[in-house]
């Protein structure tokens, strides 16, 4: 009857496996989200969800693929759409992408705006461009234009100086001069002819100075004597300004005006940099930020009843 008991004893074991104690081991699920397909097995997990211990894996088991096959391995990039799709969110804007645009627009206005927009794809963005550039290519042609008048009436108003002064006329018909029989040099005439303060002005030669002669002939009383049509010195009444010298002046006036507005074309250019630096910097801050760079004021030009106007408005 002893001997029967063993039979029945290794049944019931047979036919209820014990429990695995705590400190077995970690407890597994099999697959989570249904049966796997053909060759794929389900994942082990602990019961709290973390993957188990690789080396308390249970043999033959395999990570799911979600119930896709993998013909081959490789790796890919799922980034949200908008760091790929180029529309302004900043996703692959970076700071020496900011550097490159300010700079372009440094270089040649309206660069910088088409730089941006090339990442924004805003049409407000693309609008500068052609603006910049038409400012831009107008200052150019203007300075130009204006330099090259200039320099033509100044070799004008030289080569009239050539023709009416001269020195020696001058030397020879200077108050002081004519007073000791004349100045043998221009440096005798700086040296002595201080004492008649009212007549006199220091002499600055061509050769030193070329730009201080051709001024200093026609805006100084002193040097009237030089000029050919210049009556002989009186103390009463002396005509100062003779034809030719107010010719002579007129001229040079002309140059100088030709020659100022070239400069001031050259200080408009460096405006016009700046202010497309600044606006690229604008664009370039707000598409790092992932905000839109065509809201806000705009510009924009309109025909209403074949007559053009200017519009200004704010988008929100």
């Amino acid at each position: 009857m002893r001997y029967a008991v063993v039979p029945f004893v290794a049944f019931l074991i047979a036919l209820f496996p014990a429990a695995p104690a705590a400190s077995a081991g970690p407890a597994f699920v099999k697959g989570g989200a249904g049966s796997a397909g053909p060759g794929i097995a389900s994942s082990v997990f602990c019961a709290d969800g973390a993957l188990a211990f690789p080396k308390a894996r249970v043999l033959s088991e395999v990570f799911p693929l979600q119930g896709t096959r993998v013909a081959m391995p490789g790796a890919f990039f799922s980034g949200p759409p908008s760091a790929r799709s180029g529309s302004g969110t900043g996703g692959s804007w970076s700071r020496r992408n900011t550097a490159v645009a300010i700079l372009a627009s440094a270089i040649l206005p309206g660069m910088g705006e088409l730089y941006c927009y090339r990442t924004s794809r805003e049409p407000l963005a693309l609008a500068r461009v052609p603006a910049f550039l038409a400012v831009e290519g107008y200052l150019w042609y203007s300075y130009a234009d204006n330099h090259r008048i200039g320099k033509n009436y100044k070799r004008e108003y030289e080569a009239f100086a050539d023709a009416h002064w001269s020195l020696d006329r001058f030397l020879h018909n200077h108050p002081y001069c004519m007073g000791v029989d004349s100045c043998v040099s221009w440096q005798f005439y700086n040296e002595n002819a201080k004492s008649d303060a009212f007549t006199y002005f220091f002499y600055t030669s061509r050769e030193d100075d070329r730009e201080e002669y051709y001024e200093n002939i026609g805006k100084y009383n002193a040097f009237v004597y030089g000029w050919d049509d210049a009556a002989p010195y009186t103390v009463d009444n002396y005509q100062y300004w003779t034809p030719h010298r107010t010719e002579y002046v007129s001229i040079r006036n002309a140059s100088d005006h030709y020659l100022l507005s070239a400069d001031r074309r050259l200080m408009w250019l460096i405006v016009n940099r700046v202010v497309s630096m600044l606006d690229t910097g604008w664009l370039a801050y707000r598409i790092s930020k992932g905000q839109d760079p065509d809201k806000g004021w705009g510009l924009r030009f309109k025909t209403i009843d074949e007559t053009p106007i200017v519009v200004i408005n704010r988008r929100f």
